[in-house]
């Protein structure tokens, strides 16, 4: 039996178990159509090695056989570049459906991370898990507040009040647009700095060609003044100083004067 290629969709197509989760990964139980039962481990986001080497380890992995080894099949998906402008869907989509939550729902989403911003077929962002705070016990929630605080992606007041305001929930979201900006989490610190800190200290002396992304400093003749902008803005709402930080509304507006190139 020669290798298998498995994508997320084929998971979801052949009503994939999960069986559990542990540092590497996610497992999933399931039936495949021409009815092999796989268990199937989808391993964390930039964990795993590079292409090429990752591909010569399987191929190694793969050959080992014994009565009470299970046997790997194993494949890679491609790394497609995210360009700029899907970046952007994502990172508007997620302010509008956050101000509609906060003016229409008066829902404060409370774990708002990038693995909780979504994609459909045509690349428009969905925020998931909202509104779950209401479901769980005082306890569960301060559980999920801490471990937000511990990947970097809640106000750094949040630890301190215990509540979750609109002003917080922005600087949380463009946390994640600095995380599409950069392709670093805001809990993995440089140089021994947290990111928003030392992406600041980085723009104040100008030296911005060392945060973006590579996929976007390709296209930076002609996206440059928009990621510039788009950068100040994410910096805006992550302040320190909660009064300071720009309503949702506010971010909307700068959003549609950037898609204008007013800014």
């Amino acid at each position: 039996m020669g290798q298998w290629f498995f994508t997320a969709d084929d998971l979801l197509c052949a009503a994939a178990e999960i069986m559990g989760k542990s540092t590497y990964g996610t497992v999933y139980k399931t039936t495949l159509k021409d009815g092999n039962q796989v268990a199937v481990k989808r391993l964390r986001e930039k964990i795993s090695k590079g292409q090429k080497e990752f591909e010569n380890e399987v191929d190694v992995l793969g050959k080992i056989r014994h009565p009470s080894l299970l046997a790997l099949r194993a494949s890679r998906g491609p790394d497609t570049p995210i360009d700029w402008q899907t970046r952007m869907q994502r990172a508007q989509g997620m302010t509008r459906g956050l101000f509609y939550l906060h003016d229409n729902e008066n829902i404060i989403h409370g774990n708002l991370v990038s693995s909780n911003v979504l994609l459909d077929e045509h690349k428009n962002a969905k925020i998931a898990d909202y509104g779950l705070s209401r479901l769980m016990t005082a306890a569960a929630n301060t559980n999920v507040i801490a471990t937000a605080e511990a990947l970097g992606y809640q106000a750094p007041e949040l630890s301190k009040l215990k509540i979750a305001k609109t002003q917080k929930q922005m600087c949380t979201a463009l946390e994640c647009t600095l995380e599409l900006l950069t392709g670093k989490s805001p809990g993995e610190p440089m140089n021994g700095v947290d990111l928003p800190q030392r992406i600041a200290s980085i723009v104040k002396e100008e030296w911005t060609n060392e945060v973006f992304v590579l996929e976007l400093m390709k296209d930076a003749s002609i996206i440059g003044d928009k990621l510039l902008t788009t950068l100040k803005l994410a910096l805006h709402c992550g302040d320190p100083s909660p009064s300071t930080r720009p309503e949702v509304q506010q971010v909307l507006s700068n959003w549609k004067r950037l898609d204008q190139r007013q800014l």
